[in-house]
Parts: structure tokens; sequence; C-alpha cells
């Protein structure tokens, strides 16, 4: 009696393939779509070679007029919780000393990528508000939410709705954020802080000196700002002192001037 032939055996492969591809494209469009469009994704930087010539023109980002005789360097990144506390307790000690034109205030980004996921993603979203000459408000919306971007998975969607907040035409901000525009920016400024000495944020210079220990009241700014006007002030015989390194030049493309950054 002849035996009935075996029963095929279903191909499993195709069918993981398919999942497999599924689960692929799902990941292209996550990164397509929070790291910035595509491209380099917002959670490295880009290595660059610069030349001390080069170096001097690292634009950061400033307020104060451009003639103060004090300038204060800020490199910083918004996901650490350091640079919150100085945005939030610290920073708005030295609003009196800008508004007089005593002090430029001057931020550099300075992403910490290996421990701050969204930092990177964070500063160039800062850029794209400074090309709309609103840096500053985008600034303080960062800071003041950053409990709730610091970790999360949709940080560029949250982004962009602080910059609607802050004023900022959302649609050129998101176009701007989801593309590579400011990522050599960023990068730019994170080897400038390197080359400084920078090893962590938020860290402070001041005319050109790295501000070892912080002032932590009005008064000990007020002392510190003192200090550093009248050593700035010109010499007898109308010479002037040499104008502190970079963070003193360097010009935010189509928004406010350009001049310091940290992380």
């Amino acid at each position: 009696m002849p035996r009935p032939a075996p029963k095929a055996r279903r191909n499993s492969l195709p069918l993981f393939y398919v999942v497999l591809g599924v689960v692929a494209l799902g990941g292209a469009w996550f990164l397509f779509r929070q790291m910035g469009g595509g491209g380099t994704p917002a959670t490295t930087l880009t290595p660059v070679v610069m030349t001390p010539a080069q170096l001097q023109r690292v634009p950061g980002i400033s307020k104060g007029q451009p003639n103060a005789p004090v300038v204060i360097m800020e490199f910083a990144d918004f996901q650490c919780p350091g640079c919150g506390d100085f945005a939030r307790f610290s920073e708005p000690l030295l609003q009196d000393h800008i508004d007089n034109g005593t002090v430029r205030f001057v931020w550099y980004d300075f992403p910490l990528v290996q421990i701050h996921k969204n930092a990177m993603l964070a500063a160039r979203a800062g850029r794209c508000a400074n090309e709309q000459n609103q840096f500053w408000p985008f600034h303080d919306h960062l800071f003041g939410q950053q409990g709730e971007w610091s970790e999360s998975n949709k940080a560029a969607n949250l982004f962009e709705g602080y910059a609607q907040q802050a004023g900022l035409n959302r649609d050129a901000f998101a176009t701007c954020l989801r593309s590579e525009k400011y990522q050599k920016e960023v990068s730019e400024s994170y080897e400038l802080g390197n080359t400084l000495g920078v090893t962590s944020t938020p860290t402070l210079l001041i005319n050109g000196k790295k501000v070892q220990q912080t002032p932590r009241t009005r008064a000990a700014w007020d002392e510190l700002i003192r200090q550093e006007a009248g050593s700035a002030a010109p010499a007898a015989g109308g010479a002037t002192p040499a104008a502190p390194a970079p963070a003193t030049t360097g010009s935010a493309p189509a928004a406010a001037p350009a001049d310091s950054a940290a992380g």
C-alpha cells in the first residue's frame, strides 16, 4: 500500500525577512525623525580639524554690547543639570551688568554626547532658534523643560513645541532642526572648548580666564565683574589691552552676534 506523500513544510524564512524589514524601516524612520531628517544622527559630533586662526573665529551666541569690558564665555550643554541651575539661578544675576554695557555674555555649545543622548540635538535646536533671533527665549524654554525632554525619544517634537511657544516660526524651525545645518558649527564649538581646556559643563571664562569657583551670590558676581572691568580699563597713554581670546570674535548667522557656548 503506497505511503501518503509527506506534507510540505511551510518555509518561515520569507516571514522572518518581512518582519526584519519592518523593524529596519521603523528604525530608519525613527532616526530620520528624531535625529535631523537623515545624514549624521544628532547624537554624535562631527570630527573637525581647525587651525588656531580658525578656532579664533568660532562663533558663539552673545548678548550685551560688543565693546563691553567684561566678556563671560559659558561652555554648556542643554541637557546638563548644572547648566540648568546656572541658567535659572546665576545667569539672572548678570543681567543688570549686561544691560548697562559692562558685560557681554557668550554661549558656546559643549554637548556631552557620551552621557547625554539629546544634547547634540538640543544644541542644534538652539542654533536654529538663533537663526530667527530667538536663541535666548528658546534657551530659557529648554532649561525650563529640561526634565521633560532630556531622556525623551521624541525630543525633536518637543523642541518644535517649545519653539512655537517662544514665538518662532514652527515650520521653519522644524525644517532647520531636521537637517544637518548646524552640525558642523556645534562640533566646532565643542572643539574650541577642548582647545581651551574645557572638560565639564558649565565651564565659565571671564576675559579669557577660567572661573575656578562660580560666584553664588549677587554680591560675589558684582565684585568679580568690578575687578575685571577695572583690569580691562585703558592703560596709561591710551593703550588698550589685547582683546580676550576667541570668545569675543565671530557672529551668529542671520541672528544675534555670536560669541560663546558651553555644555
